[in-house]
């Protein structure tokens, strides 16, 4: 993305938001979740942050799907990561309580972190293999009180629009634990701020697409391979790689052939 004079004060904005916006919200997430330990407030209090920073930016956002979800049950959610700007779409349009799960270096991250830390997040060593399924078997006990847990099965952020391929690490979870799987796309987020750059456009829409939940009781580590696709074609259902979010409103994602 090249980058516009135009784009400057928007910028300026987002940069100065980040840079006081976030401490004190980090703040009020430590105050709380010493008084109120399960991280309620916490949780509202890192959306709150998310829409100052969304409005700042000047995106916005729908969602579809919110009806597949049944109320008080706990997911194991598996969005794709196309850009930062998905951190928002998800936080602002998921209509239930999650835990990240996120790689360690970012709870180092001053700030931001250790406001992720205290809203329950789960950090783990990607170098660590048995380490990082330990972790995850551990934060079984997060899900508690209608909790969820979002990790990202492509483990990271795309260089394109395009799904990459998946890790197990969220599969496994959920044969282990019998959770079920809750497919979900963001389309959009890659244009609006893609990976490696810090310039982006203004007025951008972002659109959350919710699948069918998948169920995992009764499967087994060997049906990890098969759950892998299946939760990939779900998502290729929702994935729109052409979505342009400054096209005016946005179009609903095709569906798969066949499908």
């Amino acid at each position: 993305m090249q980058f516009s004079l135009k784009l400057l004060p928007r910028i300026v904005l987002t940069a100065l938001a980040l840079a006081i916006w976030t401490p004190i919200i980090t703040v009020a997430i430590v105050i709380t979740r010493i008084f109120i330990p399960d991280g309620g407030p916490a949780y509202r209090l890192a959306r709150q942050w998310s829409r100052v920073m969304a409005a700042c930016m000047g995106l916005t956002f729908s969602s579809e799907g919110a009806e597949k979800i049944a109320p008080g049950t706990s997911y194991i959610i598996t969005p794709n990561h196309q850009g930062n700007a998905d951190i928002l779409a998800l936080y602002r349009e998921l209509p239930l309580r999650f835990r990240w799960v996120v790689k360690k270096s970012l709870i180092r991250i001053p700030f931001f972190g250790w406001a992720l830390h205290c809203t329950g997040a789960i950090s783990i060593d990607r170098s660590d293999r048995e380490g990082s399924i330990k972790k995850l078997q551990e934060g079984t006990s997060k899900l508690s009180g209608g909790w969820s847990l979002l990790i990202y099965p492509e483990g990271t952020r795309g260089t394109d629009p395009h799904l990459q391929p998946f890790k197990k690490g969220a599969f496994m979870m959920a044969v282990q634990t019998g959770i079920p799987l809750l497919p979900v796309v963001c389309n959009g987020a890659y244009r609006v701020l893609p990976k490696k750059t810090v310039s982006f456009k203004t007025g951008g829409h972002i659109t959350v697409a919710i699948g069918n939940p998948i169920e995992t009781k009764g499967l087994t580590v060997e049906d990890v391979p098969a759950l892998m696709e299946r939760t990939r074609i779900e998502m290729l259902k929702l994935l729109d790689p052409d979505y342009d979010p400054y096209s005016g409103l946005p179009p609903r994602p095709p569906a798969l052939e066949g499908a």
